[in-house]
């Protein structure tokens, strides 16, 4: 029986097969029921229909036919469970009829047919016969490839469909189609350069002179030197694959030194006609030769010393880009030209093109850019290479409003792959970064970027776009200019340009505090600041952020200032803020794990931090990294609010000029020379310190040399000094500028930053360990009455007859000192260091104790011995030995502090 006419219905007894499986089976008619073979049944679930076979599970809701039945019994494919069906039921299964080898054959009578050419001219003047593939005997043509002297090159074979392929091992062996004629082309003077095989052979059979290139790919410049005797016309067929074929010969006869001259011309002028093989065909030997050699006479000179002109595929477009082999890009969208009928299909809706190559400077990743039309405009999109060349990742594509889909994924990346081959010299590359700031080259964004491309996470592109301007630089200047006679707004707004200058003098960063009660006009002296830049309202945050989302901030804009408004938005958490001033200080971000396995970049900056509140940024318990790295300012910088609320209005009415301005000055001068200068300003405002902490020095004399340098170029009355050539700079090299700094300028400058300094606390007073060893002299003193044995209520320890020390039991310390919010351990430990408490080594380590043993109230007991009477001590030493640094200090000529004489080597720099 054959299989194709099996009626299951008629050949399967449906009611004996179910009934061996479905137990507690009842039929009534043509229906039964029964206990489900599939699961664990206690009802009759289980229904068939014995006419059809089909059967259904109403407690699981599955079902199917009878093949699916048996599959599902089995664990088996329905194919499977077809052929055991057949078996069981004695239905032989025909062979699977294996494709024939015909239906690939090709023959040079069926070509000859097809060409309208003799069989015996394909022979004995193309050399073309027929062969078979040794594996399936599979009949093909074989067109072999001659060279100059007749020997074979290599072969090609056609089969049917247009199917081509190569002889194997061809790669590097394939020359011109028709090479071993050339001899006789060089007495007609000419030849014409066509695409493929049968075009060549009906020019041929037309007696006219030509050669074939086998694809537009394939012309190589070498190949030129074969055809320097030859005048040469260029075929081009009207579609886009002939324009490809059209460039590819040019440019390689451009860059294989051709140097006679070039033609083109097209067989679609004919009209409806397509290559020289439908000429032959439509008008036969004769009439068709007349023809080309009639578009031969008209043909168009090409001038190889001109650039390509690529033909606009799309108005608009970014970069205007070659269309690769075998693809179409236009407004409609992307589309692959069909091997068969050589007309467009349409893969993709969007237009998608390759605009740049970016490698990152800070990772060496390269990336691509691209650009899609939609809904008219064009938008553009930065991503990894393995995103945009993989089927998976540009589907992200699709978020962005691009038509690309699971289905077309792999069909778009083959086309931007032939787009990127294609275009590869058209296609520019640049550098890229992802944070503002000095970049390599001596290159600085905002506004010196020199074709830096700014490759940023979409949500920060509100930050970038920041860094803008709005009306004129003249005007800030005249709105600034009447604020700076106040020591407080002048050093604020030079904060802003000390940013920049932090790598040049190697100085680490450090915070600008502006606090006080409100409506003094902190916020206001901020956004001034901050106008230098760009757009003040958009580049300030606040301390309502969390510490990932500042670090970010800071990373991106690495080298400028960092605007930081109203600290109380932060709240109580003091131990939260301090960590992330010691996060901004530190200028290295978290490291953390990539998806991918390893680690991410890790984030890095420079700024100057420049923040307001209404409370004080730290505390008498903060750490003494918090109060050394800040500098704190208190009371507003405006003499009134009314000036305070004009500014508010003011500031964003012209920005974004004085910083990039600023930059532009400081690349014209020597780095060193700006060191110098610095040294010079620390030399000064190191001299008139008198305890200060070292890093509020710094970071004073920092902003005071900004001050100089923008009252110099910007704010001076007189035209600013030109920087002066270094001397001595060895001969041959470039000049090297030095900075020169009006000396009025500089005088305000250390003016300024003897009035900031004043309000600065004294080194030792912002170190936390002193000022917990002052907490524990004054709850000791405070607390008289709760010391010695006839202490009143809670006893807290003794003291000595004397007075001069204190014995504190340590649970009782402890416990204060953590109230007052110090480390106890910490503090015990700089107080044994420094002999304010006795120590004691007991145990077979000798290790160190804290503590001491005393008779107390008949029995011995542990003490925290505090000599507090030494302590007192030390604190009239340090008081005597301030006031003699102050008696030794003396006043230069221009009325400013200078360094003692003998303790320039106290200083820290050389």
């Amino acid at each position: 029986m054959n299989t194709a006419e099996v009626d299951l219905d008629r050949l399967v007894d449906y009611e004996r097969e179910y009934r061996s499986v479905v137990k507690r089976a009842q039929v009534t008619g043509d229906h039964m029921i029964g206990l489900c073979p599939f699961h664990d049944d206690s009802k009759n679930s289980f229904s068939v229909d014995l006419k059809t076979g089909r059967w259904h599970c109403f407690s699981e809701d599955i079902g199917g036919n009878y093949v699916d039945f048996v599959a599902k019994m089995n664990g088996i494919s329905t194919k499977d469970a077809y052929k055991r069906i057949m078996e069981d039921y004695h239905v032989e299964m025909p062979e699977k009829e294996k494709p024939a080898a015909s239906r690939r054959s090709y023959s040079m009578e069926q070509y000859a047919f097809e060409k309208r050419l003799p069989v015996e001219f394909l022979r004995d003047t193309c050399h073309i016969s027929n062969d078979k593939e040794r594996k399936d005997q599979t009949t093909y043509m074989k067109i072999p490839y001659l060279k100059e002297d007749g020997t074979e090159a290599t072969y090609r074979k056609r089969f049917a469909g247009k199917e081509f392929r190569w002889r194997y091992g061809s790669s590097g062996k394939i020359c011109l189609y028709g090479e071993w004629r050339l001899p006789q082309m060089r007495q007609s003077g000419y030849a014409c350069l066509v695409e493929g095989e049968s075009d060549t052979q009906s020019m041929w059979y037309m007696e006219i002179s030509t050669l074939g290139v086998p694809g537009a790919s394939m012309f190589k410049p070498n190949m030129s030197d074969q055809l320097q005797d030859l005048k040469l016309y260029i075929h081009q067929e009207p579609d886009q694959g002939g324009e490809t074929f059209m460039r590819k010969v040019i440019q390689g006869l451009r860059e294989g030194g051709f140097i006679g001259k070039v033609y083109k011309f097209s067989c679609s002028t004919l009209g409806g006609i397509k290559d020289p093989s439908d000429v032959f065909i439509k008008f036969g030997k004769e009439e068709g030769a007349a023809k080309i050699q009639k578009l031969l006479e008209r043909a168009e000179e090409i001038d190889l010393a001109e650039p390509d002109v690529i033909p606009e595929s799309i108005k608009g477009a970014p970069v205007n880009l070659r269309q690769p082999e075998g693809w179409i890009y236009s407004d409609k969208g992307i589309s692959h030209i069909d091997e068969k009928t050589y007309g467009p299909v349409m893969v993709c809706r969007t237009p998608i093109i390759l605009t740049q190559r970016l490698r990152s400077l800070e990772t060496g990743e390269e990336k691509i850019e691209i650009a899609f039309k939609r809904d008219d405009e064009w938008h553009r999109a930065i991503y990894p290479r393995s995103t945009i060349f993989t089927a998976r990742g540009i589907t992200v594509l699709a978020d962005l409003g691009c038509t690309v889909t699971s289905e077309n994924a792999k069909q778009v990346v083959r086309f931007l792959s032939a787009l990127e081959a294609e275009n590869i010299d058209i296609i520019t590359k640049a550098d890229a970064t992802s944070s503002f700031g000095w970049q390599p080259g001596k290159r600085f964004i905002p506004g010196h970027d020199k074709d830096i491309v700014l490759d940023i996470d979409p949500s920060q592109k509100g930050m970038a776009a920041a860094y803008c301007q709005t009306g004129s630089f003249d005007k800030w200047k005249d709105t600034m200019q009447p604020h700076r006679e106040r020591d407080k707004f002048r050093f604020i707004l030079a904060a802003a340009f000390a940013a920049p200058l932090l790598r040049i003098i190697k100085q680490r960063i450090f915070f600008v505090y502006n606090w006080g009660s409100s409506k003094g006009g902190k916020t206001a002296g901020l956004k001034a600041a901050l106008s230098a830049w760009g757009d003040p309202e958009r580049l300030m945050v606040n301390f309502n952020a969390t510490q990932v989302g500042l670090e970010r901030t800071a990373a991106f804009y690495c080298d400028l200032p960092l605007g930081i408004d109203e600290r109380q938005l932060a709240g109580k958490n003091q131990e939260g803020l301090e960590k992330t001033i010691y996060m901004i200080a530190s200028g290295t971000g978290k490291i953390r794990g990539a998806k991918g396995g390893g680690l991410q970049t890790m984030r890095q900056w420079r700024t100057v931090a420049m923040a307001t509140g209404e409370e004080p940024l730290s505390t008498d318990t903060s750490q003494t990294g918090v109060s050394t790295r800040v500098l704190e300012i208190y009371g507003g910088p405006f003499e009134t609010e009314e000036q305070a609320s004009l500014m508010h209005q003011e500031s964003t009415q012209n920005f974004g000029w004085a910083g990039p301005e600023f930059i532009e000055h400081v690349l014209k001068v020597s780095e060193k020379s700006i060191c110098d200068k610095y040294d010079e300003m620390l030399r000064y405002v190191m001299s008139i310190a008198k305890g200060k902490s070292g890093s509020h020095v710094a970071g004073i004399s920092a902003v005071a040399l900004a001050d100089a340098m923008i009252d110099t170029w910007f704010f001076d009355s007189q035209d600013a000094p030109e920087p002066e050539v270094d001397p001595k700079k060895e001969e041959g090299k470039d000049d090297e500028k030095q900075i020169t700094i009006n000396q009025e300028s500089w005088n305000r400058a250390k003016r300024m930053a003897a009035s900031i300094l004043q309000e600065q606390i004294a080194a030792a007073s912002g170190d936390v360990n002193e000022n917990a060893v002052q907490f524990i002299t004054d709850w000791v003193i405070s607390n008289k009455a709760y010391f010695g044995e006839k202490a009143i209520g809670t006893c807290l320890g003794t003291m000595s007859e004397s007075g001069n020390v204190a014995y504190i039991f340590p649970s009782t310390l402890n416990q204060a000192l953590t109230k007052a919010g110090y480390s106890p351990r910490k503090t015990l430990k700089y107080m044994a260091d420094n002999g304010l408490i006795a120590t004691a080594s007991e145990g077979s380590d000798s290790k160190q104790r804290y503590s001491v043993k005393r008779r107390f109230d008949g029995r011995s007991c542990r003490f925290v011995e505090f000599k507090i009477g030494q302590f007192s001590e030390k604190d009239d030493d340090i008081e005597s030995e301030a006031d003699k640094y102050e008696q030794e200090s003396f006043t230069d000529s221009d009325g400013f502090m200078s360094v003692p004489e003998g303790m320039e080597e106290e200083l820290p720099f050389k």
